[in-house]
């Protein structure tokens, strides 16, 4: 599991204290973990799954894929934990606050801005990806060059 760990931790591109920050532990611990040295309770390992949406038979055995599949409500609640956790005044939560305050109107203008954005020719935007890995797909990310400059 410790090589599981690890690879979790960086498919999130997350540092060790990042990803102990998340889960309340201690750096040093995530660091044992992915070194082997000290085993993983059940409870860290609910917490794991919980925190980050995985697979607990991925964690556990290396089987099916490492992330649970996407849900709406489950996005929606993690993008309200993430709002609760920024400031107020942030960008984030003046967006979600302009969009909470707008009319039947301006959401069917937004929706048409949105598919003209997508290229969206009908009235769904059933060719919208569902999940961050479908719009990978399609739209694979560009190399990081650090002489960029």
């Amino acid at each position: 599991m410790n090589d599981r760990i690890k690879k979790l931790r960086k498919a999130l591109d997350l540092t060790q204290q990042k990803f102990a920050d998340r889960i309340g532990v201690k750096r040093n611990t995530v660091g044992q973990w992915e070194c082997g040295i000290n085993a993983i309770t059940d409870q860290v390992i609910t917490s794991i799954c919980r925190e980050f949406n995985v697979n607990e038979d991925w964690l556990r055995n290396g089987n099916g894929e490492m992330f649970l599949p996407a849900d709406r409500n489950a996005d929606i609640a993690k993008l309200t934990k993430l709002l609760l956790n920024e400031e107020n005044d942030s960008f984030k939560n003046r967006f979600v606050s302009m969009l909470a305050n707008l009319t039947v109107d301006e959401w069917e203008f937004l929706e048409g801005k949105a598919k003209e954005l997508c290229g969206v020719a009908d009235d769904r935007l059933s060719s919208i990806p569902d999940t961050p890995e479908e719009l990978e797909k399609l739209y694979p990310p560009m190399e990081k060059h650090s002489d960029v400059g």
